[in-house]
């Protein structure tokens, strides 16, 4: 059983057929899916065929229980708390020229609190994964997240880390960041986040840090691939072609491809290469979600 940890978000998709008016409107597409990069990842996961678990929270509202019931198609098994915040929800606007601009409200993610994850959503676990956006937006996320680690190490639970934003983790901080992970056996970031976390600017040279941290690194690379460490042996795994539509949610996809072989005892590059299959196919459609 993989339990995952993070954001659960309602997306919002809007695909104007022109450029948007400013003080009046358009003709498009509007479309709404869950995402949050955390519930992406249980969502692909479970689409996989992993056992999996989710923790998190919703508001009391429509989109709340409309994510509860997309989780449950997928397989996942929830563990959600309900606030008086509403639900996270992003509004995505994507213009003819295919430019974006996302309005995003975190809402209810930003409130877990520790006795919102009961120890039952322990039992059976062999893996915890979580993202970085667990740290960000919040002393009382960030607390919980910390208490969360602490539980999960005292089970002697394996956990994986996804560093999700290079921005917000400038911001926090990447030594602070890396502090509060320590004991990961596993960190995926992208290229970028990795520059963050090592000052390097060279994917070999940030790699070859992180390894020094990290008994496991999968650095992605976008359409290249990635770039995977186990103690002294990096191997770069070339991703597939494709014609990618929307990369949203690219990255959950190769996580949970990753951590899908790599529970069952795979090893690194072949997990490596489940993870870019995920994300080739995440890429050849709108949203971060699988499609059933």
């Amino acid at each position: 059983m993989i339990g995952v940890f993070g954001d659960l978000i309602f997306d919002i998709a809007v695909r104007a057929h022109g450029p948007l008016q400013i003080g009046s409107d358009v003709t498009g597409e509007i479309s709404y899916q869950g995402g949050g990069s955390a519930g992406n990842v249980a969502a692909w996961l479970g689409h996989l065929g992993s056992s999996v678990r989710f923790a998190g929270a919703l508001g009391k509202d429509l989109a709340g229980e409309t994510l509860k019931m997309e989780l449950a198609s997928y397989g996942v098994e929830s563990f959600l708390a309900e606030k008086d915040d509403p639900t996270g929800t992003i509004l995505l606007f994507l213009d003819d020229r295919g430019e974006r601009t996302m309005v995003t409200s975190r809402g209810a993610n930003l409130l877990v609190t520790p006795s919102d994850i009961p120890d039952t959503f322990f039992a059976g676990l062999s893996h915890l994964h979580l993202t970085g956006y667990s740290f960000f937006g919040s002393k009382e996320l960030a607390t919980t997240t910390m208490d969360l680690l602490d539980r999960t190490k005292e089970r002697n639970i394996p956990f994986s880390v996804d560093p999700s934003s290079y921005a917000l983790l400038a911001e926090f901080g990447p030594d602070r960041f890396l502090r509060l992970i320590q004991g990961a056996c596993l960190i995926l970031p992208n290229l970028d986040e990795g520059k963050v976390l090592t000052g390097e600017r060279e994917p070999d040279a940030i790699i070859g840090k992180l390894s020094d941290i990290f008994p496991c690194v999968a650095m992605t690379l976008g359409s290249e691939g990635c770039l995977v460490a186990k103690g002294d042996l990096v191997r770069h795994l070339p991703a597939n072609f494709v014609q990618a539509l929307d990369t949203t949610g690219a990255g959950d996809a190769f996580a949970a491809g990753f951590l899908h072989a790599f529970v069952q005892g795979r090893s690194p590059w072949e997990s490596a290469q489940l993870g870019n299959e995920t994300a080739g196919k995440c890429v050849l459609h709108y949203g971060g979600r699988p499609i059933a």
